[in-house]
Order: C-alpha cells, then sequence, then structure tokens
C-alpha cells in the first residue's frame, strides 16, 4: 500500500491537497482512501459529501474516512479506561475527573495509527492518503510508533509478569487496584494493530510525507522545522507544495505588496528545501470544494505527473566505516548547532532537537562503542564511534 501523508501548520489549505490527490490517483486507476486524522475533521466538507467513521463511497475508485476518537474509544478502549478510572479513584480524584483522565492525551494519534495498520493488512486499497493534523499533532503521531515499540520491547512483558506475581498479595495489602491481565491484552491487542506501521511509514519506498507551505515567513519557518523534526526521527519527505501563489493576473497597489513578498518567500522555500521538489500552487478565485474542484486543483498541482509517485529519494539514516571505527549519518535541516544534543544509554544513541527527542537502537556494530565525536555539518548531524 502506497502512503502519502500531508502536514503543515493550520489553514495552509492540507485538507483539499490531500482531497484533490485522493481524487487523481482514483481517477488514474488506484483503489484510493483519504483519511483525516485531524481531530476539528473537515474532509467532509471539502469533498462536500458526509464522511465518518467507516469509508464511504465518494466517487469511483475513491473512498474517504474521518477517524472518530468516540467510536474508537468505546470499541478498544473501554477495559484499559475502566482500570485507569479505578486507578484515579482511588487516588482520590472525583469519579467524573478520574473516568475523564482514563483517557489520555494523544489518543487521536493512536487510533489513527491503528487504522493505518487495519488498513494495510486488510490489503483493499492501493494508496492511503493521510490528511494529517497540524505539525505537532502530526509529529506526535508519527513519534508515537516508535515509542510504543520501544516500551513494548523493554517493559512490557517484563512488567506484566512481575504484576501477574505480585497481584495476589499486593491487592490484599493495597487500596490501590493492579491492571488485570485483561488491560495487558488489551495494549497488547493495540500493540499488535499497530506493530508493522513504524516500518511503513519510514519506507521511502511506499511512503512520502508531502509538506504544505504557503509563501509567508512565519509559515516556511514552521515548514522548516517540521522538516527536521521529521529528519530526526526518519521519515521520509519527497516535496513541498507552495499553496495560494498569487497569480500574474492579480494587479493593483493592493496586492503589489504581496506579490513582492511572495517573490521574496518564494525563493527562501526553494533554497530552504533544495532538493526536494517544490510545486507551486495559484490562488483560486473560489472555494475549492466538491469533487470537480478538487480534480482542478490536481491538475493545478501535479499537472500530467502521477501523485503516487515518488518525487525524491534521499537517504534517512546512513552508517559507514571510517577509519577505526563507524560514522553514524542523519540529516537534520535547519536545525541549530545549540538545539541538538545527543548521548548514549546502554543500545541506544538519544538525539534531541528542541522540544523532540528520539531513541534510536543502534545496530549491532555500534552498540558498546564510544562515542568520540558528533557534530552538526551543513544540516547533517555525525556521530562517531570507536
Amino acid at each position: 500500500m502506497r502512503v502519502i501523508l500531508y502536514t503543515g501548520k493550520g489553514g495552509v489549505g492540507k485538507t483539499s491537497l490531500s482531497a484533490a490527490t485522493g481524487v487523481r490517483t482514483a481517477e488514474l486507476g488506484y483503489r484510493t482512501l483519504v483519511m483525516s486524522t485531524d481531530a476539528a475533521h473537515s474532509l467532509g466538507d471539502s469533498l462536500a459529501l458526509p464522511v465518518g467513521s467507516d469509508p464511504v463511497r465518494v466517487a469511483h475508485n475513491l473512498d474517504a474516512v474521518e477517524i472518530d476518537v468516540n467510536h474508537e474509544l468505546a470499541t478498544h478502549w473501554a477495559s484499559i479506561q475502566d482500570y485507569l478510572s479505578k486507578f484515579l479513584a482511588s487516588q482520590g480524584y472525583d469519579a467524573v475527573v478520574a473516568e475523564e483522565l482514563g483517557i489520555p492525551p494523544g489518543m487521536d494519534e493512536l487510533f489513527s495509527l491503528m487504522r493505518i495498520g487495519d488498513f494495510q493488512v486488510e490489503g483493499n486499497y492501493e494508496v492511503l492518503v493521510v490528511d494529517c493534523a497540524p505539525t505537532g499533532g502530526t509529529m506526535r503521531m508519527l513519534g508515537l510508533t516508535e515509542l510504543l515499540e520501544w516500551y513494548m520491547d523493554k517493559f512490557f512483558e517484563v512488567e506484566r509478569r512481575v504484576v501477574r506475581a505480585v497481584r495476589p498479595v499486593a491487592e490484599k495489602l493495597m487500596s490501590t487496584p493492579l491492571p488485570s491481565d485483561e488491560v495487558y491484552a488489551a495494549i497488547g491487542r493495540f500493540y499488535s494493530r499497530i506493530r508493522g506501521v513504524r516500518e511503513l511509514l519510514m519506507d521511502p519506498k511506499r511512503t512520502s510525507i508531502r509538506i504544505v507551505s504557503v509563501p509567508e515567513r512565519m509559515v516556511i519557518q514552521e515548514s522548516q522545522r517540521a522538516f527536521t523534526y521529521l529528519g530526526l526521527f526518519g521519515f521520509p519527505v519527497d516535496a513541498v507544495i507552495a499553496n495560494r501563489v498569487l497569480p500574474p493576473e492579480v494587479k493593483g497597489t493592493y496586492f503589489a505588496r504581496w506579490r513582492k513578498i511572495q517573490e521574496e518567500q518564494l525563493g527562501i522555500l526553494d533554497e530552504a528545501f533544495k532538493p526536494l521538489p517544490i510545486f507551486p500552487v495559484q490562488l483560486f478565485d473560489r472555494e475549492v470544494v466538491g469533487v470537480p474542484a478538487l480534480r482542478e486543483l490536481a491538475r493545478a498541482v501535479f499537472g500530467t505527473k502521477d501523485p503516487a509517485k515518488v518525487f525524491y529519494k534521499g537517504k534517512a539514516l546512513e552508517v559507514r566505516a571510517a577509519g577505526a571505527g563507524y560514522d553514524l549519518s542523519m540529516p537534520l535541516p535547519h536545525a541549530k548547532k545549540d538545539e541538538v544534543k545527543a548521548w548514549t544509554k546502554g543500545d541506544e544513541l538519544i538525539v534531541s532537537v528542541g522540544n523532540f527527542r528520539r531513541n534510536l537502537v543502534l545496530p549491532r556494530s555500534l552498540a558498546g562503542l564510544e562515542v568520540t565525536k558528533a557534530r552538526l555539518d551543513n544540516g547533517v548531524f555525525r556521530v562517531h564511534f570507536e
């Protein structure tokens, strides 16, 4: 299954571009699903059709779905929420507050990952286009795949065995309930639905992330940060969409300053994201709503190109022999030297950039070696092991 994710600052046109991409790939003969992971869903509005928590037919070869957190909670989270509510109530929280706190932040992202995993396993679609939440939500969603694998690999089974062993005695001595086997089974079911999603999302042959921006300074700066964070986690970015560019026929003194600003910012955008291809899209003279308008938008973006193709292939992480040791390199475009930190802990290399951190399990050839040098060089973070 080919996966295309659109991310960027809120309000830049991700939903319209996601829907337009789906319309175009369906026209080209791909069985396509467009999925919204944004809590503030607008995919149905863009398509001018009702869209729910189950895929609905939009056009030939084209379905759409909006992740409904409440539906997913009732279906898959009940036993875990019940335990969390009882645990919080035992700590003195009011029952209503405990029930609300039993739904931790990030559930939208977790359920989105689960549905991606489901669609991959079911095999009903050839192309999945994902309309992601704004940048921060997208990074939380993508980072969850690694966090869950790390927890399941390091702690899950050990914790489960310990709790099972101490439960008969502990529950007689403590007022705090311990998680039951059903709670751990539910967590295991969650993970089984997500297992393989990280591999899918990090495979540049199957997945592409496309950053949507507009030619304005603040938006481009956020797009650059998104590019850096995606590089930190090793997710493949294959294009940037420069949306809402004023067309040449827009003239007059009122727009003269805007045109000059956009021309300057388009130059900055092109330079900042080399060698990624930039797809400029002119501002339409009307709302882009409904399948016919989305079809027109897709042609304006991609022309005769196939949106399901990979537009850029670059390496996310490399390990090479270097003298008596090894060099590990990771692209971190636009990162600043003072915001990048790295250290090792056991068989992990921990790299942080700003508010995001990645725990990278080292290849066997590097685990246990000493880090003798780490530097940021022209947008590439290089770590030398001896």
